[in-house]
């Protein structure tokens, strides 16, 4: 049986059933899940210190320097517990849970991936909804949810403009932490104290209250992105490499020993390598035959374990693979979520595994910031400015 075979027969009925993608969304990592737009001045950004917006360190920092705050019902991350029984779970058919392999799985998205028909369009529209946990309460403590939506229209030609916007739509209690929300008076603001980087704090304010839409264009001439280190243009990366062994060395070239926003994170290039693809899959408009080169880059990498059946954010299911990380808040997992069947990212989530320091709150499992794509097409429906 074949990958694909494996996932048909894995598949919960329940699953062909219509989803209910609430969009619970707010500023603060609606801003880290935005397409990287290109650096307006790459040394400034590449100083010691610095953090991507998307990294444990700088989540907050990035949030209080742009004044965003978000809200949305959690997620929930998937760390092992206990090594894997030798009976394999039921679905809700009754049969056998099939436990596809991460290598299986993201074949099978590279497989999908280049069944997607070509597509047209004036722009690159994205939207995701994204969100970040922190700690927080008064006379007791408490896990709040602060989300939100963003939506980006990539022009393709090279004289046209493109726009990201972003809507607040508030913070709420964690599933879970409503009683302890309620002993504390049921507050619909909270101030969090968050790291600014290095040993500096900032103030992080977050509000119930939604937030109006605000935005702004994103290209610098005709680059749109940044990816690997580089900004680069729509046309670049429709010309990206196609497979796998020339698209690793591709992105390899902007690989120095540290993250793509600083020297100072040191990181191995198998790490790096899995964050750039993964964002290159989450949120670029490349071609189905990059797209699936994209995930066999992924199948080649060492250290990447199966989560098995995992449910995102957005309550949508999908196969989840998941790679270790350390950060300066310790030990995390870098998890995808992946739909096989269509070669979908679902969505893109950092996991407590060993927490310390200013995360030393978020118990083994806890999902302390996520990315979840709604939609990622090709049309001809101009930005909806705020």
């Amino acid at each position: 049986m074949n990958p694909m075979d494996e996932l048909r027969a894995a598949r919960p009925a329940h699953l062909d059933t219509p989803v209910d993608e609430r969009t619970r969304a707010a500023e603060l990592t609606a801003a880290m899940a935005a397409p990287r737009p290109p650096r307006r001045d790459t040394r400034a950004r590449r100083t010691a210190g610095a953090r991507p917006l998307w990294a444990l360190g700088g989540l907050a920092t990035a949030a209080a320097a742009t004044a965003v705050a978000i809200g949305m019902a959690g997620t929930g991350g998937v760390v092992p517990t206990s090594p894997p029984s030798a009976a394999l779970p039921v679905t809700s058919a009754g049969r056998p849970e099939v436990r596809l392999s991460a290598r299986q799985v993201l074949l099978a998205a590279a497989e999908s991936s280049l069944k997607a028909p070509a597509a047209t369009g004036a722009y690159w529209y994205v939207e995701t909804v994204s969100g970040s946990a922190y700690e927080t309460g008064e006379s007791e403590r408490y896990i709040v949810h602060s989300t939100g939506r963003s939506r980006t229209w990539v022009a393709r030609s090279p004289h046209g403009t493109s726009w990201w916007v972003s809507q607040n739509l508030g913070a709420k209690p964690a599933p879970g932490a409503e009683d302890a929300w309620r002993r504390d008076g049921s507050p619909a603001k909270w101030t969090i104290q968050a790291s600014a980087g290095g040993n500096g704090r900032k103030l992080l304010e977050l509000d119930t209250k939604a937030g109006r839409p605000f935005g702004n264009p994103i290209n610098i001439g005709d680059k749109v992105f940044d990816l690997a280190g580089r900004n680069v243009s729509v046309a670049e990366l429709q010309a990206l490499p196609s497979t796998p062994g020339a698209l690793k060395e591709h992105l390899l070239r902007g690989y120095a020993g540290h993250g793509t926003e600083s020297t100072g994170d040191k990181m191995d290039a198998d790490t790096w390598l899995y964050q750039v693809t993964a964002g290159l899959l989450s949120d670029m408009p490349v071609k189905p035959a990059v797209r699936a080169a994209a995930y066999r880059v992924l199948a080649g990498l060492d250290g990447v374990r199966s989560l098995g059946s995992v449910t995102d954010a957005l309550g949508r299911e999908g196969q989840g693979i998941a790679r270790a990380e350390a950060w300066s808040g310790g030990g995390f997992e870098r998890q995808l979520i992946i739909d096989p069947e269509t070669g979908l990212l679902l969505t893109d989530q950092l996991v407590a595994v060993h927490p310390t320091g200013s995360y030393a709150w978020a118990k083994p499992g806890t999902a302390t910031w996520w990315s979840s794509v709604v939609k990622a097409e090709w049309t001809d429906t101009k930005p909806v400015k705020p």
